[in-house]
């Protein structure tokens, strides 16, 4: 063997690649299956795969922090996340405090996953603002995001966890459960999530969520507590349980597609040129991408994109990222 083909296999060994001869396959880290990060993960690798003839597979980790090291490492080409991990990983800030990961790249964001308090559906209460002084669960220590997803829709109404009658709950699905049985005055509800409807069923008369509000500064208030979060308006239907006041104003954050900054260029623009183009094959491997906006796929994000990705989003007249 050459040295030069083992310095070739070396470095696809480092970006996740198979050194077989018929084919490279990048690996994209994810949550474990069940996870709405794997699924849209399975989604792009299997429409990258059937479009660009590049091999992608996906491996389920026991949670982010296991793997966004890995692709920091270059042991993992791609990872999926919430855009304010990875960002938090760059930085070595947060869940990442004192290990920056500086070989981490932004390629692109999906759709978003939203969340907001709830309370019960007779309450007096009508915005985030209105939880100052009440029993609410705090700190999530062994579910840490949902601590600074929290944080984010109280900054956004100008209140922090220090205004609250706070409730130690161990995570987010605790909380709930507390509020379910009458011990807080609300709880921390991601979207359409089944924990959310089973609260929904048990509580008598059931529950709704609190707007954050439509003040001008909300999204930078929110956005500077937690990188990348934003705000969004959604409107009561039957597939948006808790939503209740129209409009009601949740937090946002988007399932984000990032890699390590050495995979090839090449590699990451067909990565991104495929997924712009393929929306309706994304959504039926996941009805989820039919909240997937293609144009908006560059969104601002403190860690650099990668070249391939800027490249791709020149072309598409997407750069810079709004």
């Amino acid at each position: 063997m050459t040295k030069r083909r083992i310095i070739a296999i070396a470095a696809g060994a480092l970006l996740g690649l198979s050194t077989a001869a018929t084919a490279q396959t990048y690996t994209i880290g994810a949550n474990p299956q069940g996870s709405v990060f794997y699924a849209a993960a399975a989604a792009i690798a299997k429409v990258a795969v059937d479009k660009t003839g590049l091999q992608f597979r996906v491996a389920p980790y026991a949670g982010s922090s296991t793997y966004i090291p890995l692709v920091n490492k270059g042991e993992l080409a791609f990872g999926m996340s919430n855009g304010a991990e990875y960002a938090f990983a760059h930085s070595g800030k947060e869940l990442f405090d004192g290990r920056q990961h500086e070989n981490l790249r932004s390629v692109l964001v999906t759709f978003a996953l939203m969340n907001g308090f709830a309370v019960k559906k007779d309450s007096p209460m009508k915005t985030v603002a209105d939880l100052k002084g009440k029993k609410v669960p705090v700190g999530y220590p062994s579910g840490r995001i949902f601590y600074y997803l929290q944080g984010a829709s109280l900054a956004a109404a100008g209140l922090s966890e220090a205004d609250l009658d706070g409730v130690p709950a161990p995570n987010f699905v605790e909380g709930i459960k507390a509020f379910m049985a009458g011990r807080t005055d609300a709880a921390y509800v991601p979207f359409n999530s089944g924990i959310g409807k089973q609260a929904m069923a048990t509580i008598p008369g059931g529950w709704r969520y609190l707007s954050i509000g439509d003040a001008p500064d909300v999204d930078e208030k929110a956005n500077g507590f937690l990188p990348t979060s934003r705000t969004i308006e959604v409107k009561p239907s039957p597939n948006a349980t808790g939503v209740v006041d129209d409009p009601t104003r949740l937090l946002a954050i988007d399932v984000a597609m990032f890699a390590n900054a050495q995979v090839p260029d090449d590699v990451v623009y067909k990565v991104v040129k495929t997924i712009f183009e393929n929306k309706p094959d994304l959504t039926k491997a996941l009805a989820a991408f039919a909240r997937f906006d293609p144009k908006k796929m560059a969104r601002p994000n403190p860690v650099p994109y990668h070249p391939g990705a800027i490249k791709a989003y020149q072309e598409l007249g997407l750069w810079p990222p709004k």
